[in-house]
Formats: C-alpha cells, structure tokens, sequence
C-alpha cells in the first residue's frame, strides 16, 4: 500500500516553498494532500486537481469558511462539470467545536434568509425552462437596430 504524499504550509513556511508547494499541488502527481494553515487561505489557487477540502479549524464567520473553500471551488477546477467538490466541517460532539460549528451554521442560514437567496434562486429559471420562453413581439422589435450605413 503506498502512502500518499504529504506537505504542510503554514506561517513557518518560507513564501518561495509555499508557491511552491502551491504549484505543485495544482498538477496531477504530488503532493497528494497538502495540509495548509490560515497562511494558503487566502489569494492562492489550489483549484486544478483537487475536490476534497476538510476545514480542519472551524471559523465562526460562514465567509471565513467560505473563503477557504474558494481556493478550491473556482472555475477551471477538477470538479467543473465532472465531479463534485467535497467539503467537510468535522467536529467533536459535545465539545467547544460542536457549538462553533453550530453557530456558524446558524450564521450561514441567517444570511441566506437576510440576502432572500432562496427568493432569487426560485426567480432564476433553469435552463429547460429558460429555452421555452419567448420575447413579445414589440418588446423584440423595441430592442432591436439597424446596424446598416444609410
């Protein structure tokens, strides 16, 4: 059995080997997992090949965790169209980590309430239905110009 390729970034890290580290995660041979402090939550991609994250310390802030998550989670990753991105938030039950999580759950939830993001979600219709929706005829006619030299 062979075991995986680990690295490990933190604040100790040097910036050259983060970058990298960071470089070489985002191909398809090593490391395998990279383990990051607060130092590669921000401003770095580590998009290419990866679709696990495991949020090892919990944030109270939903943005904190969602900023993190971002690394990962952009356009051109594995994911796209293929896979999907796992995301875990593990915790001890019954410890200080089961009521940050909690509480940061409720944040998230409030927020989602607060910004009406189910309300412009039902707004947004899916593509079936986008297909079979057609403009009325004068408002057609109100869009559109001659491009033609007169």
């Amino acid at each position: 059995m062979a075991l995986a390729n680990i690295q490990v970034a933190t604040g100790g890290t040097n910036r050259d080997t983060r970058s990298r580290l960071m470089r070489a995660f985002n191909t398809p041979f090593f490391p395998d997992i990279l383990v990051c402090s607060q130092v590669m939550g921000e401003g770095v991609d580590l998009h290419r090949y990866c679709r696990h994250v495991i949020h090892h310390d919990l944030a109270w802030n939903p943005s904190s965790i969602e900023q993190r998550t971002g690394r990962v989670d952009r356009l051109g990753c594995k994911a796209e169209g293929r896979h999907p991105i796992h995301v875990y938030l593990p915790y001890l039950a019954g410890t200080a980590d089961e009521r940050q999580y909690m509480v940061m759950n409720d944040r998230e939830h409030w927020f989602q309430i607060v910004m009406g993001q189910e309300a412009v979600a039902k707004l947004i219709p899916d593509d079936s239905e986008a297909a079979g929706v057609e403009l009325p005829d004068e408002f057609e006619h109100g869009l559109s110009f001659c491009l033609g030299l007169s």
